[in-house]
């Protein structure tokens, strides 16, 4: 396999892998507890805004922010998600940060934005914009891509930096 194609399995592989299941729609049900120091439900106006101190706790993932607001239809099917301001998504060994990441139910887009990095151990992932498709397997970073790829442990040589310009 060529290192270039290696290097973006990789990079495809980190973000993908953060996309958390609050983030889902459909499969299994599994019991996800989200809580805040406070809660508004308006019904009017189709949202739920959790504020302080927000904790996300899923079966595959944990997210913690500032705030989070959940978008409804008029059907009460969840349109979109925002978390926003000092966001963490950890699942497994990846873990992304970011100020602000948007969900779209329809399209499948999580967005990471505001200084975003991904991790997975040592490597890193960052760009002005994170975006990736939960159903597609497809992940853009831009601009100023920049992807530091350790090498396995055991071995010696030094990291290695993968550059968008």
């Amino acid at each position: 396999m060529s290192r270039r194609r290696t290097l973006l399995i990789l990079a495809a592989g980190i973000a993908a892998a953060c996309a958390p299941a609050v983030f889902a729609q459909g499969g299994k049900k599994e019991v996800t507890e989200i809580t805040s120091e406070r809660l508004t439900f308006d019904y009017n106006e189709h949202y739920a805004l959790f504020e302080e101190n927000v904790v996300v706790v899923d079966p595959e993932m944990k997210l913690k922010a500032d705030r989070m607001t959940v978008h409804f239809a008029e059907d009460n099917e969840v349109k979109s998600i925002i978390a926003r301001g000092n966001v963490i998504i950890e699942q497994e060994d990846r873990t992304a940060t970011a100020g602000r990441a948007v969900y779209d139910v329809e399209s499948g887009k999580i967005q990471l934005d505001e200084k975003p990095r991904v991790t997975r151990g040592n490597d890193v992932l960052e760009g002005t914009t994170i975006s990736f498709w939960r159903d597609l397997n497809k992940m853009v970073c831009e601009p100023r891509a920049r992807l530091v790829i350790y090498p396995q442990s055991g071995k010696t040589s030094r990291a290695k930096t993968v550059s968008g310009e």
